[in-house]
C-alpha cells in the first residue's frame, strides 16, 4: 500500500494546454553528413474515437524530419496539460537525436511522462506514474538494427469515498488491466523491423480504453527510422482524407488515415491506408464522409528523385444530402532532376460527380452552391486550395469547408483530401 503523489502544476501551467519549452537544434557546424536517411518523432498523448473528437491533438510532439545529417538533438518539454474527457497529463519530455560514432549511425526517439491522471469517473481516480518509451534504429557498420522499449513505474487507484489508495498490478501486452467503470489499460505495442534496406522501430508507452466513451488514449509514442537508399534526396510530406481545425489552430479532428512520406521513398511502390469512415465530432452534424484512403509513391536514382502523396474520399454528404460529391482526391507531386532542379504540381487532384439536391452540377457551380442551398453552419466552400507551393514543395486541399458553430460563431476548417510533398535534394 502507498499514497498517491500529488500532481504539481502551477496555475499558469494548468491554464495552458501543452506549454512548450523547445531546445533549438545544434548549429550547422555540429552536423555531420551521412549516406543514410533518418527520421525520429514522439508525442505525449493522442486521443482517438468515441465521444471525444476523433483526435485531440498530439501533446508534446517533436520530430526530426527526414535528414541525412547526424548531430541533431532536439527536445520538446511540456509542464502538463488537461486533456478533455480524459484527465490530466503530467510533465512530458520528448527527445530526438541523430548520432554518428565511428561506423555506427543511429536515429533515437525517447519519451517520458511523469504521470497520467484519469479523473473523469465517479468511481475514483487512477494515476499512472513513470511512463517511458525509447525507440532506436541504426546501422552498425554491417547491417541495420532496431530496438524499442516501453515501461510503467506504478498504477495507483484512489477510490471515491473513505478507503486507502491501492497499487495495481502493471498490465502486460497480452493481458491488460481492467478497472471496472473507469478504464482498461495495456502496455503499448512495440514494433522492431530491420532488413537489407533499413530499420524502423516504434513504441506506444501505454494505451487506455475509457469505459463509457469508447475513446482510446495512446500515451508516450516514440518512433525512429533509418534507411540507406537516400542517393539523391530525402522526401517529406503527408496525406490524409479528412482533418479539421478550429480558429487558432486547435485540432478538432486529426489526420485520418494519415500517411507520412518515407524519407528515402517507396522504391516506386504504391503504399496506401484505408478506413471506412471516421467520427467528426461537431462537424458530423453537417458532414458525412465514407471510403477514406491516403497513400504515397516515390522513387530515386543517383540523378532523379520524384514522387507524390494523395488523400481521397469515395463520397461526401453535406447537409443531409443537400450537396453530394463522389470521388474527391488531392495529390501533391514533386520531381527533382540533378542539374535541372525541382518542379511541383497538384496534377491528379480531381472530383467525380457533384450533386446539389438531385441536380448534377459542375465543379465551378459547386463554388457558388451556398447561394442555392441553405445548410446551417456551412459558411464557405473552397476547392483546389493550394496551401503552400515552391519549386520543391506543394501542399493542396481538394475540398475545404468553413463551418460556424451555432452557439458562439466559432469557425472550424474541415479539409477533405489533403496532401503535401517535398523533395530535399542532397547538397
Amino acid at each position: 500500500m502507498r499514497s498517491i503523489r500529488t500532481l504539481a502544476l502551477s496555475a499558469a501551467a494548468a491554464a495552458v494546454v501543452g506549454a512548450v519549452l523547445v531546445v533549438p537544434a545544434p548549429s550547422q557546424a555540429a552536423l555531420t553528413e551521412t549516406s543514410f536517411g533518418m527520421f525520429a518523432s514522439g508525442f505525449g498523448t493522442r486521443v482517438t474515437g468515441g465521444s471525444i473528437p476523433a483526435n485531440s491533438g498530439d501533446l508534446g510532439y517533436q520530430t526530426i524530419g527526414c535528414t541525412r545529417k547526424a548531430g541533431y538533438d532536439v527536445n520538446n518539454n511540456t509542464a502538463g496539460a488537461k486533456v478533455p474527457g480524459v484527465g490530466t497529463i503530467g510533465a512530458t519530455t520528448t527527445k530526438q537525436r541523430t548520432v554518428k560514432s565511428g561506423s555506427t549511425v543511429k536515429s533515437i526517439s525517447e519519451h517520458k511522462i511523469a504521470d497520467v491522471v484519469l479523473d473523469k469517473s465517479p468511481l475514483g481516480k487512477v494515476t499512472i506514474e513513470g511512463l517511458s518509451s525509447v525507440s532506436q534504429a541504426w546501422w552498425d557498420g554491417k547491417g541495420y538494427k532496431a530496438d524499442s522499449n516501453a515501461k510503467i513505474a506504478h498504477i495507483v487507484l484512489d477510490p471515491a469515498g473513505p478507503g486507502r489508495k491501492l497499487d495495481l498490478p502493471i498490465p502486460g501486452r497480452d493481458k491488460p488491466l481492467v478497472i471496472p467503470g473507469i478504464a482498461t489499460i495495456g502496455i503499448g505495442n512495440v514494433v522492431e523491423q530491420a532488413n537489407a534496406d533499413g530499420a524502423l522501430s516504434y513504441a506506444n508507452g501505454i494505451w487506455i480504453k475509457l469505459h463509457g466513451t469508447d475513446s482510446e488514449v495512446i500515451v508516450g509514442r516514440s518512433r525512429a527510422e533509418i534507411n540507406g537508399q537516400a542517393f539523391t534526396a530525402v522526401f517529406n510530406g503527408f496525406s490524409n482524407s479528412v482533418d479539421a481545425t478550429a480558429l487558432g489552430g486547435v485540432v478538432k479532428v486529426g489526420k485520418n488515415p494519415l500517411t507520412n512520406a518515407g524519407c528515402a521513398g517507396t522504391k516506386g511502390k504504391l503504399k496506401t491506408k484505408s478506413i471506412a469512415g471516421v467520427p467528426l465530432g461537431e462537424a458530423g452534424k453537417v458532414l458525412d464522409v465514407k471510403g477514406l484512403t491516403s497513400g504515397q509513391r516515390s522513387n530515386q536514382t543517383k540523378t532523379t528523385a520524384e514522387g507524390y502523396t494523395f488523400g481521397e474520399v469515395a463520397s461526401v454528404n453535406i447537409g443531409d444530402g443537400a450537396i453530394r460529391i463522389e470521388a474527391i482526391r488531392a495529390q501533391a507531386n514533386v520531381k527533382y532532376v540533378k542539374g535541372k532542379g525541382s518542379t511541383s504540381s497538384s496534377a491528379g487532384t480531381k472530383f467525380g460527380d457533384i450533386y446539389i439536391g438531385k441536380e448534377k452540377v459542375s465543379l465551378a457551380q459547386l463554388g457558388s452552391a451556398l447561394s442555392r442551398v441553405n445548410i446551417p453552419g456551412l459558411a464557405k466552400i473552397e476547392t483546389n486550395v493550394i496551401v503552400e507551393r515552391s519549386k520543391n514543395l506543394i501542399e493542396v486541399v481538394a475540398l475545404r469547408l468553413t463551418l460556424l458553430d451555432a452557439t458562439d460563431g466559432t469557425k472550424s476548417i474541415v479539409n477533405i483530401g489533403h496532401a503535401k510533398f517535398k523533395v530535399n535534394a542532397n547538397k
